[in-house]
């Protein structure tokens, strides 16, 4: 009987424990206003930021000045070091533990921070979070994105752009530019997008909407839905165990490569002379033939409609 006793009270122990922990986690995670400063600035400069763990949220106005907002929970605000200063060649956010000791390994969570930046129109990034999400809007320059385990979202920019995440989903509203994007498993999405565009994805899906561009694309994992418009620049796109589904133009010109090999081709274009069939392959020309559209999937289907 005193055992079972004993047994009930650790029980309850622990459950206040965990109820107390819960309780601290909750208020600790509220954001307070840490930081903000207003920084004279001029277009065509670069935002750097480097953060650990960090939502990122840039926006732009019609002002030569940068202006940073950083909000962050209580634990944030101990353990963390927050840097905001003007350089030659733009802006310069630090938002980083203070330590990176062993101990300090085992004791990494808990932490919640948030940055927002207001930026002139035209303006350069250079921004790498390690577990946070990253939203750009209304920006023309170059940008490079990189985040650990976040998303990356951008409307309505403008300029060269790279993006690298190891676990978050990339999409890509209304932009303009050559982009190279990869995610290790996420999906990748643009819509309303113009210029060359590389996109891989090694667990995602990937649909595109693109115009007046090149298209090298591959999944290792996933589906591919593809709507082109423009001129034929080439495009190529690879599967190991989707569908591809493309739809493009009428007066698309291309030299025609599909293959699949555990699936049925489809191809709904009217303008079409084909060269070799086979269950598995068609070789055909599109419009007298052009660039090159290469269509590949180890597992899947592939259908390409005429718009």
């Amino acid at each position: 009987m005193e055992k079972n006793s004993h047994k009930i009270e650790l029980v309850l122990l622990l459950v206040v424990s965990l109820i107390l922990l819960g309780t601290t986690a909750i208020f600790g995670s509220e954001k307070n206003l840490i930081k903000e400063k207003s920084i004279p600035t001029q277009k065509g400069l670069t935002l750097s930021v480097e953060a650990s763990g960090a939502d990122i949220y840039v926006q732009t106005w019609d002002k030569d000045e940068a202006y940073v907002k950083i909000y962050g929970n209580r634990k944030a605000e101990e353990k963390m070091r927050f840097e905001i200063e003007k350089v030659d060649d733009g802006i310069n956010i630090i938002a980083k533990k203070k330590s990176s000791s062993w101990f300090n390994f085992w004791n990494w969570g808990g932490y919640d921070v948030k940055i927002e930046v207001m930026l002139p129109s035209n303006y350069n990034t250079d921004v790498e979070t390690s577990g946070g999400d990253i939203v750009i809007v209304n920006l023309k320059g170059k940008n490079s994105l990189r985040t650990s385990g976040g998303d990356v979202t951008l409307n309505s920019t403008l300029g060269d752009l790279y993006v690298e995440t190891s676990g978050g989903d990339i999409k890509l509203n209304n932009h303009s530019g050559n982009s190279q994007l990869s995610t290790s498993g996420g999906d990748i999405t643009t819509l309303k997008m113009k210029g060359d565009l590389k996109a891989s994805t090694s667990g995602g899906d990937i649909n595109l909407e693109v115009s007046d561009g090149r298209i090298k694309t591959k999944t290792s994992g996933g589906d591919i839905d593809i709507v082109y418009d423009g001129m034929n620049k080439g495009i190529e796109a690879t599967t190991s165990g989707g569908t591809i589904r493309a739809k493009v133009p009428a007066t698309f010109k291309a030299n025609v490569y599909f293959e699949t090999s555990g699936g049925e081709i489809e191809s709904n274009f009217d303008n079409s002379r084909t060269n070799k069939v086979s269950r598995n392959t068609l070789k055909a020309e599109f419009n007298g033939g052009g660039d090159s559209f290469v269509l590949k999937t180890s597992g899947g289907d592939i259908k390409v409609d005429q718009r």
